[in-house]
């Protein structure tokens, strides 16, 4: 899928879903921003595609200026080492939140804590060329390019017990996920962001993009919304919220569910894009 080309584009190379022969779904996100010169990969997929994804796409990615994580879940994170192994020698900038590096893991229902955090170790990436730039706070990357830093996150009511887990000094503690984080793109049409996960919530998110770049306005949004088994009115008054943000291009994908992007479809008609692996987004700058 392509949007009306001008300066900037966004092309996905692994999520969820593919559309067509030679490429292949994961569930995992990675997608190449090119704008103003810069090649910037956020994320890198679970690590089963990104290699052959990137070859039916005709992507190089030995030429990137950085890579920046969204937040240390293995779904973001796998396809990094293919990534340096691919560059060879050269040194590269892995821009992230300090706990993305920690060791994350997932308890779901009676089982015991299940292990989700990188699939490698730092120390191992460094010895391929990784540069960790670890950052609590919003990063700027140059031309009009910055990272949120981290998001406060909205008050958690009682509900389901909380899934997420780091495991500190042999015990396992709540995870608020404080390493989530976007990429924040200015355009002459207003601010584009990428999301990895939105863990933080997407309308929090989107308030803390806002507040922190004294915008009033976000043209576009992309990316992981983590919407998936959100409750219905919850559902709605996101979605009703989002509508507050003056969005005219909306392409959620990867953790957002079936229920949300239907939700999205219905709210934004036409100004919902379609999002999976091989999608291309050319936006102005």
């Amino acid at each position: 899928m392509r949007v009306v080309s001008t300066e900037l584009r966004i092309t996905t190379i692994c999520e969820n879903r593919a559309p067509r022969s030679g490429l292949l779904g994961e569930h995992g996100l990675a997608m190449l921003l090119e704008a103003r010169g810069k090649r910037i990969l956020f994320d890198t997929g679970a690590g089963a595609t990104l290699a052959g994804n990137a070859a039916t796409l005709n992507l190089d990615l030995t030429g990137l200026d950085v890579v920046v994580l969204s937040h240390g879940h293995h779904d973001h994170t796998g396809g990094l080492k293919w990534v340096l192994e691919k560059r060879g020698s050269a040194s590269l900038p892995v821009y992230a939140h300090p706990d993305a590096l920690t060791e994350k893991y997932v308890s779901r229902e009676d089982k015991a804590p299940e292990y989700i955090g990188a699939p490698w170790k730092r120390a191992e990436m460094e010895a391929l060329g990784a540069e960790f730039r670890l950052e609590r706070g919003p990063v700027d990357l140059g031309d009009g390019i910055m990272t949120t830093g981290e998001i406060p996150h909205a008050p958690r009511g009682q509900g389901a017990p909380w899934p997420f887990l780091l495991k500190e000094g042999g015990a396992f503690v709540e995870d608020r996920l404080f390493d989530d984080q976007a990429l924040v793109v200015e355009s002459s049409a207003g601010l584009i962001v990428l999301l990895g996960c939105a863990h933080a919530g997407v309308v929090e998110t989107l308030r803390h993009v806002l507040a922190l770049t004294g915008e009033r306005r976000i043209y576009a949004l992309l990316g992981g919304t983590h919407l998936l088994h959100t409750p219905e009115e919850q559902l709605k008054e996101t979605v009703k919220e989002l509508k507050h943000f003056g969005l005219e291009i909306v392409a959620p994908c990867h953790c957002s569910g079936i229920q949300a992007v239907m939700a999205m479809h219905r709210a934004f008609g036409k100004s919902c894009l379609d999002h999976q692996a091989g999608s291309i987004f050319e936006l102005p700058l």
